[in-house]
Formats: C-alpha cells, sequence, structure tokens
C-alpha cells in the first residue's frame, strides 16, 4: 500500500512539474512619469510629476525571456477604450493599430501604438471632425484633433532626461519545482500515518 503511495506522489510531483513548466499567462503594469509638455499654439511646459500608466499581458511561449508582438494578448493605456493586442478590423470612422512591441527584463519596454477615430467618414458629411492618438516608447505620447477645414491641433508627451520607466508584474509568478514537491511531500505524510495507524 506504502508503495502505491509513494508512486502516486511521485506521478504527482511529475505532472504538476510538466503542468507548470507550461508557459503561463503573465500581466505587468507600466508607468512613464515625468514629460515635456506641448499644448498646441502655446509654449511647452516640464512636468515632472505628470503620469501615465498602462497594462499588457501575454504568454512568452518559446520560455526566451522576451514577450513579442505574436506574444501578447492584451494592451491598454489609460483613458483609451482600445486592446491593442486585438484590434478590430478598420472602418471608415475607427482604427486601432499595434505596429511593434516587444518586452524583456534585460531591454525593457519597446511598442509603438496608435489610433484615430472619425465622427463620420471623411468627406461624407459636412464639418466632421477626427482625433487621433499614438504612443512610442522611444518619444512619447502625441494627441491631434483635426476635421473638415480644421487645422490639426496638436497635444504631446514627450519623454525627457528625467522620465522615469517602470514596468511591475501584477500577477503571480508560479513556483512549479515547490509546489509539486510541496504537493509529493503530503502525499507521502498520508502514506506513513496510515502505516502506523495499521500497526
Amino acid at each position: 500500500m506504502i508503495k502505491k503511495m509513494v508512486c502516486g506522489a511521485v506521478l504527482a510531483a511529475m505532472g504538476s512539474l510538466a503542468q507548470a513548466a507550461a508557459p503561463a499567462l503573465t500581466e505587468w503594469e507600466f508607468t512613464w512619469k515625468g514629460f515635456y509638455v506641448f499644448p498646441g499654439g502655446g509654449s511647452g511646459w516640464d512636468d515632472p510629476e505628470l503620469t501615465f500608466t498602462g497594462r499588457f499581458a501575454g504568454t512568452d511561449g518559446n520560455s526566451d525571456g522576451i514577450l513579442a508582438l505574436g506574444e501578447l494578448t492584451s494592451l491598454t493605456f489609460e483613458h483609451d477604450d482600445y486592446n491593442y493586442a486585438a484590434c478590430p478590423p478598420a472602418t471608415a470612422t475607427d482604427e486601432c493599430n499595434l505596429a511593434s512591441f516587444s518586452y524583456s527584463e534585460a531591454s525593457g519596454l519597446e511598442l509603438k501604438a496608435s489610433n484615430v477615430w472619425y465622427s463620420a467618414a471623411p468627406g461624407s458629411e459636412a464639418w466632421w471632425v477626427g482625433e487621433s492618438t499614438s504612443y512610442d516608447t522611444s518619444y512619447g505620447i502625441e494627441q491631434v484633433d483635426f476635421g473638415y477645414q480644421m487645422p490639426g491641433e496638436y497635444y504631446t508627451r514627450t519623454f525627457t532626461d528625467y522620465t522615469v520607466k517602470t514596468v511591475t508584474q501584477i500577477s503571480p509568478v508560479p513556483e512549479p519545482a515547490t509546489y509539486a514537491m510541496l504537493g509529493a511531500g503530503l502525499l507521502l505524510l498520508g502514506a506513513a500515518r496510515k502505516s502506523r495507524q495499521k500497526k
């Protein structure tokens, strides 16, 4: 009986290790703090306290330590309704795009994403308006308001020397060896206890 319990414990441990060895979905939050703000049509200013946040999630399928564009499942920015990892097909009035994405602890977060929205398809009616937003980890954030007979009005938040960029993992990291050994140990304890009770 004990032999069966031991075999069961070993098999359980091996199963736990195999299951936990599979790449897991992980989520991160990123923060950019400190920008040079330029509202367009006026003077810009430094704002070291201005903060912008976003989140992304994915699975490092090839376990190379890099979350690539094809491994991304979600990418969102504050005050923005799009999931840039799953942009819907573009329409005449709405479009989002994720041109590039990469994250690793060694190289940090790199991405280029954008969206554009129109109140109506340009040319379909008078006095339409639109807005575009772009995010670029090498530059910052740019928003443009435009429309029929309306020059573009820019609002940019540009990275500076004092910009602090942080990425924090917010989902738990599984520790397969620990969990497998714990399960095996509990099974072995149970087997030993039953053996003592029979004696």
